[in-house]
């Protein structure tokens, strides 16, 4: 890793219009408060602030405070994986709750349907003690065979699961719907028919299997009944009924929090246009929130090309709603409402929009990455739910990006150019780690923040420096030549 020095922004630095373009990342962001923090001591101001999820809210918290970088790391030195709403605990209390509610009514059923006590004939004449005795040996012994055959069939799901699926191009699955409900019916039959006769029969265990396996039948079956059956399974998931693990009140809440204790009249500053990107559920398009009129045709041109559209912010409330939509990552988070429009997290489809920036007549710009533009990182060798789907997003945003920058306009480059009076900066500037980022986008704690900031901070200065945005160093400028260019491939394709 070669090592760079702070220095200020050099002071013919053509720019004149520079934008700063956040990704999304979750708990990376931090990496990208170290990066602010560099532009910050380098007194490089965009005139432009693009941000998406994480990277939305960053540069919300950003402009509000004047561009200062103090309160975004005091926010990041405590923030905590239940501060933006993310809360196990509570997630699993709610569950546990979920289930002993649905386990009392089964059992309040079961009391009634599968108690020999209750059948007709008890009622009428005096049966047997030893048919309820053995009975509930009955009972004792069939759920134990049934704990018994749970084990192994977890031990044995995933070979189970790979040899179900190749039998699966050739069973007919309407047919095997319709005989497991034809063997549910005879089994229903025989429950009923030693019920209302007192016959020894583990009732309990046999109204268990009948009950579970009727839900199973009806989940399964199309039309409205089954419909009905899944919604309301799928609003067992609390809190947000069923359209994701969590709400957004506690994004919603922090924004609030650290907005008010800055400027909140700056988040709608003429002088710097930010743009927050989220997708509109119903449409599928992107929708950038803007926070002046927008009313630019040819960044309503960018715009319409990349299959989404603008919205005018009016207030600042309205723009930290719009950066809690951005936020809202499908499935973890609950869709965010704005107006008549449900919005969540685009970084799946655009988390590098730098098409929106240019179409804002950027002449520079400096684009911020969480991960390596090679390529995605290597996933672990067991993913779990979460890891999974933070993968799909490291796939999908490093896609993006390749899309993004093969499109950039000629004369755009990553790397300096030979000029008149020594080399010309790039135009565009990726600051980026050289290898994977340690915690992942939920490992959301003031440890891990802090080693991000650092990271991000020194990646920033080595990558303004490769790019020819800095001032030289004092020998140099001694000597009277122009900064000397480390020698750094770039990893992403670069226009010429």
């Amino acid at each position: 890793m070669s090592e760079t020095h702070p220095r200020p922004r050099r002071d013919d630095l053509p720019f004149r219009r520079i934008a700063l373009v956040l990704s999304g990342g979750g708990a990376l962001g931090a990496y990208e408060v170290g990066v602010l923090r560099a532009l910050e001591s380098a007194g490089i101001r965009p005139s432009i602030l693009a941000g998406v999820s994480v990277g939305a809210i960053n540069a919300a918290l950003w402009l509000a405070h004047g561009f200062r970088t103090a309160p975004l790391e005091r926010v990041w030195g405590r923030l905590s994986a239940s501060s933006i709403g993310i809360r196990w605990m509570a997630l699993a209390m709610r569950a546990v709750g979920a289930f002993l509610v649905v386990l009392a009514g089964v059992q309040i059923v079961l009391t009634l349907a599968g108690s020999p006590e209750l059948s007709p004939l008890r009622l009428t004449a005096r049966a047997e003690p030893s048919a309820g005795v053995a009975g509930a040996l009955l009972d004792s012994l069939a759920w134990s065979l049934v704990g018994i055959l749970g084990a192994l069939i977890a031990r044995s799901s995933r070979r189970a699961e790979e040899t179900v699926g190749g039998w699966s191009p050739v069973l007919d699955p309407h047919r095997l719907h319709r005989w497991f409900g034809w063997g549910l019916g005879l089994g229903s039959v025989a429950h009923v028919a030693t019920w209302i006769t007192g016959v020894a029969w583990p009732h309990r265990f046999s109204a268990s299997f009948l009950l579970v396996g009727w839900l199973v039948w009806i989940t399964n079956r199309p039309g409205s009944a089954g419909e009905r059956l899944r919604r309301v399974i799928l609003r067992l998931v609390p809190e947000t009924a069923g359209r994701g693990l969590w709400g957004s009140s506690a994004r919603r809440r922090l924004m609030r929090r650290v907005v008010a204790q800055g400027d909140p009249a700056a988040l709608m500053d003429p002088g710097t246009h930010l743009i927050i990107s989220a997708c509109d559920i119903e449409s599928g398009r992107m929708c950038y929130f803007v926070n002046w009129p927008a009313s630019s045709p040819e960044f309503q041109e960018y715009i319409t090309r990349a299959v989404g559209l603008a919205m005018p912010l009016r207030g600042p409330n309205e723009v930290i709603e719009a950066a809690v939509a951005s936020s809202a990552i499908p499935g973890v988070f609950e869709p965010v409402r704005i107006g008549d429009r449900e919005f969540v997290d685009g970084g799946m489809f655009s988390n590098q929009p730098l098409h929106a920036v240019l179409g804002d007549q950027a002449d520079g710009i400096v684009v911020v990455l969480v991960s390596p533009s090679g390529g995605p990182p290597k996933p672990s060798l067991h993913p779990n739910l979460l890891e999974l789907g933070g993968r799909m997003l490291e796939i999908a945003n490093w896609r993006n990006l390749q899309n993004e920058l093969r499109a950039l306009p000629q004369g755009w480059s990553r790397s300096r150019a030979p000029g008149s009076s020594g080399e010309a900066p790039g135009r565009l500037c990726v600051i980026e780690p050289e290898g994977p980022l340690p915690g992942g986008v939920y490992g959301f704690s003031p440890a891990n923040a802090s080693e991000l900031r650092r990271r991000g901070e020194h990646d920033a200065w080595r990558a303004l420096a490769d790019a020819g945005w800095l001032a030289p160093p004092a020998a140099e400028r001694a000597r009277g030549g122009s900064p000397g260019r480390e020698a750094r491939s770039p990893r992403g394709p670069e226009r010429a």
